[in-house]
């Protein structure tokens, strides 16, 4: 039978290595970024796991699209890049969780946003004046 202080040093040892693992893992994670890209390519996204667009970038075609167009492609774009990084969220946390990777998805999850939505087939956007801020001012 193992002497109490050798247990004790085997449970430090254990806990270490789980300590750099988890440390490891976070890591992986906070370098996670999920890229989104509209079908015609005129606007892409970088999402963070979180759900929170890191970067957004539009092309001169973009800006020529009606507004309701662009903003359909930004959702798009977000929504794709929003998948891609939880794809990749999946792939670094399953071989290093195992089993536990779903607690770890839900806690995550937890203290996200939930992802944006696509809109319901066949609805269209407000195309008022009220919500074109066209002239690059939203104050009034």
């Amino acid at each position: 039978m193992a002497q109490p202080s050798q247990r004790i040093q085997e449970m430090m040892r254990k806990f270490e290595e789980q300590a750099a693992q988890a440390g490891r893992l976070r890591e992986r994670v906070q370098e996670i970024k999920g890229q989104g890209r509209s079908a015609d390519g005129s606007v892409t996204v970088t999402v963070a796991p979180s759900g929170a667009v890191l970067d957004l970038q539009l092309t001169a075609s973009a800006t020529r699209q009606p507004h309701t167009s662009l903003q359909q492609s930004i959702m798009t774009a977000i929504r794709e890049g929003t998948q891609d990084a939880a794809r990749q969220m999946d792939e670094t946390v399953q071989p290093v969780l195992g089993d536990r990777a779903e607690q770890f998805k839900s806690a995550f999850n937890a203290h996200s946003p939930a992802p944006p939505t696509a809109p319901p087939e066949g609805s269209t956007q407000r195309a008022d004046d009220e919500d074109d801020h066209s002239d690059g001012s939203f104050l009034r």
